[in-house]
Order: C-alpha cells, then structure tokens, then sequence
C-alpha cells in the first residue's frame, strides 16, 4: 500500500508538472516570426524602420517567454510587425532609388540639350 501511494503521488507530480507547462508553442507560427524578422532585417529595417522592427523583435521575445495561445498572438504581432519594417524598409529605400535616377536622368537630359546647342539645334525643353 505504501507503494502505490508513492506512485500516485509521482504520476499527480507529473501530470501537475505537464499542466503547467501549458500548451506548446506553436512551430508553424515560429518559423514565419523568424522568416518575417530575417526578411526585414534583410532589407534593412534596423536602419529605415527601426520603431516597428523593434516592436517585432519585443513581440518576438515577449513569445519566446510565454506558451500556447498568448504565445501564438505575440508570435503573429511579431510576424506583423516586422512584415510592415520591411514593407517601410523598402519603400524607403526605392524613394531614394527613384530620386537618385530622377537627378541622372535631368543630368542626362541637360546633357542632351548641351549637346542639342552645340550641334545648333534647339533644346528640347
């Protein structure tokens, strides 16, 4: 009797140790936080979007300290948060794609009317 009151009392430790684990992290939701958050700092959200990438990475931690449905929520903030760095990152970078062609091609252009001039034709203009 004395056994099987020792073994009751481990197999409740265990099944107590279990439910407080809570439910796991969900895996799938991991790997897409972790995608989003290399993707933005791929396209360099740390130096054009660093409010939201840092919001994606507390969210990204503040998951990693938690199980089951809180940490799927924190796990889908982080995935969105670093998604919208990365669209921020980008625009930012292609504005200044855009402006530094738009200067090459009116250098371009008063190139052209130079040249417009000394051939003695008008410029386009």
């Amino acid at each position: 009797m004395k056994h099987a009151s020792c073994l009751v009392l481990l197999i409740m430790g265990m099944l107590a140790g279990c439910a407080s684990a809570g439910p796991p992290t969900p895996v799938a939701e991991v790997k897409e936080a972790e995608s989003a958050l290399r993707s933005a700092e791929e396209a360099g959200a740390a130096e054009r979007a660093p409010e939201l990438f840092q919001e994606a990475r507390l969210a990204f931690a503040a998951a990693r300290r938690t199980s089951g449905e809180e940490a799927r929520q924190r796990l889908l903030e982080a995935r969105d948060f670093a998604a919208a760095a990365e669209a921020k990152a980008k625009a930012e970078s292609l504005t200044g794609e855009a402006a530094r062609l738009r200067r090459e091609a009116d250098d371009l252009e008063q190139r052209a009317d130079e040249i417009r001039k000394e051939a003695g034709r008008p410029p386009s203009r």
